[in-house]
């Protein structure tokens, strides 16, 4: 079994005559804490877009939980989460309806869905809110929600995007049971 959770090979990303990322290459384990630390403009968003499927590298590729961004990018995207530092969530919708929304994007089967709910709401705090409409949730409760709403399909790797960007890599049984 490979204890690779992300692998990069000469990752590289030219946009016109600038260069974002020039030739990444690095591994990231499985259950490492993985920090992307830089100053505006150094490639960061532009590696987690790459990472999370939605951008095409110019030249190299990566391998994210076991799949290619060039050749399995809809894989990919299966197995990742992502939480926005702002705020993405609908605030007309209430926190259950968040996050059966998301459970329906990521096409979580209705039989599986109860007990990560409950299990979501209960480690987040947010079981007495789940009524609350999310535009009425405090700052910190927004990103409670942001992020059970990221974890609802129980991805192996959770992207988290704040001042700095974190790739949090979770073990599965974490969400799962």
């Amino acid at each position: 079994m490979n204890p690779t959770a992300i692998t990069i090979s000469g990752l590289t990303k030219v946009f016109g005559s600038n260069t974002a990322v020039d030739s990444l290459t690095l591994d990231v384990e499985k259950g490492e804490l993985f920090g992307l630390v830089g100053p505006d403009g150094s490639g960061k968003t532009t590696v987690m877009r790459i990472l999370a499927a939605i951008m095409e590298p110019t030249m190299g590729d990566a391998w994210v939980a076991g799949h290619s961004i060039r050749k399995e990018s809809e894989r990919v995207k299966e197995k990742i989460g992502y939480m926005s530092q702002r705020f993405g969530l609908y605030e007309d919708l209430t926190v259950m309806e968040n996050i059966h929304f998301y459970a329906d994007l990521y096409e979580v089967p209705a039989k599986d869905r109860p007990p990560r709910i409950e299990r979501l709401l209960g480690f987040s705090n947010l079981t007495s809110f789940k009524n609350r409409l999310a535009g009425k949730l405090s700052g910190g409760m927004k990103q409670k929600l942001g992020l059970a709403c990221a974890l609802i399909h129980t991805p192996e790797i959770l992207w988290l995007q704040g001042c700095l960007l974190f790739l949090w890599l979770l073990k599965h049984e974490f969400v799962c049971h």
